[in-house]
């Protein structure tokens, strides 16, 4: 009797600790876990950004002031985080994800493929090539300011990673067989500090622009400042 009563007890527990594993096995692989572990596998989603980047250039030198057009190409990087992207999937089969922020990453400037025109002879005691190696040493930190740049201004960065973001977790939905009816994703919009803009020399009444649009101008009284979009309320 007190035999088949210790039998019955261990098979209780040994039943009530393979629910509980059971329980626990299901909570892990449910929809919205394994979504979260595809997401944090793949980690980040990056875009690139092709620019071309040009301004005319009136430098101070030791002679007559040269006039130098300065044409250069670069590449943008900007990520958008996934390990710590929170998703949520409520009754009515509306799957919300809130991400961090958009980041900027380190740009790529081949210097190699940049070009110069001088628009003016080169009546001055520094080297023509002197004088375009200076210019071309801006590449890189300018494209710095403008991945910040861009960041700061440019909606239709947010629009890209959230049309990518949607279509890879609805992929994963399909995949795990989970019926939503849409996707709403929050990135949300931080004050980006902007990169320092490196000291461009441009000519009276001339604008640096980056695939056609203005980033900086200089004033009549010589001072360069920054061009913004008015609607984003950007001083």
């Amino acid at each position: 009797m007190l035999k088949n009563l210790i039998g019955i007890v261990i098979a209780v527990a040994i039943g009530a600790g393979g629910y509980a594993l059971w329980l626990r096995k299901d909570a892990d692989e449910s929809p919205i876990n394994v979504m979260v572990t595809q997401m944090r596998t793949r980690a980040i989603i990056e875009h690139e950004r092709q620019v071309t980047v040009w301004y005319k250039a009136c430098p101070e030198t030791r002679g007559v002031n040269p006039q130098v057009m300065v044409i250069w190409p670069a590449k943008l990087n900007f990520e958008l985080d996934l390990a710590d992207t929170e998703l949520s999937l409520d009754a009515a089969g509306v799957l919300h994800a809130k991400t961090p922020p958009i980041r900027g990453d380190d740009p790529s400037v081949p210097s190699e493929v940049g070009e110069y025109l001088a628009q003016t002879s080169f009546w001055t005691l520094d080297s023509e090539q002197a004088i375009v190696m200076r210019e071309m040493q801006k590449a890189t930190p300018l494209a710095r300011h403008l991945t910040s740049y861009f960041l700061r201004t440019d909606a239709g960065l947010s629009t890209h990673f959230k049309e990518e973001l949607e279509t890879y977790l609805r992929c994963i939905a399909g995949a795990l067989q989970v019926p939503l009816t849409r996707i709403d994703i929050e990135i949300p919009k931080i004050d980006v500090p902007l990169f320092p803009r490196p000291d461009l020399a441009l000519c009276e009444g001339s604008v640096a622009l980056a695939n056609g649009t203005s980033f900086a101008r200089r004033q009549a009284d010589g001072m360069i400042i920054g061009v913004f979009p008015k609607r984003l309320g950007v001083p």
